[in-house]
């Protein structure tokens, strides 16, 4: 998921973002990574009947956007942001929200615990 991406420009019409430090649109995204949380483990895998085991990772900064593909074009999302938020969620314990230095300095107030970093 990349949040905050587009915006309302001057006139109204919708844009794509230029400034990646906005406090209230990392505030969105974590409540919403939290409410996937909350709402997988609602959820039962009919093979096992266990919860959906979901992780998250988030990481604020720059991103270049493009169309890949001929045949069946996706609209697709580049760069170290979209790495490191990688691998943050590849990292993560199930059932958590991790989040990088980056996106940690917009949202302080979080209840965060500290998990020894990431290499």
């Amino acid at each position: 998921v990349a949040g905050g991406l587009i915006s309302k420009d001057a006139d109204g019409f919708a844009a794509v973002r230029k400034d990646s430090n906005d406090k209230l649109q990392a505030w969105r995204v974590i409540s919403f990574a939290k409410a996937m949380l909350r709402d997988a483990r609602k959820v039962v895998l009919p093979t096992t009947g266990e919860p959906v085991k979901m992780r998250v990772g988030v990481h604020t900064g720059p991103v270049v956007s493009g169309i890949v593909g001929t045949r069946m074009p996706r609209f697709c999302l580049f760069g170290d942001t979209i790495n490191t938020a990688s691998r943050m969620e590849s990292t993560s314990p199930y059932g958590r929200v991790q989040v990088s230095a980056a996106t940690h300095a917009l949202v302080p107030d979080e209840d965060w615990e500290p998990t020894g970093g990431v290499e």
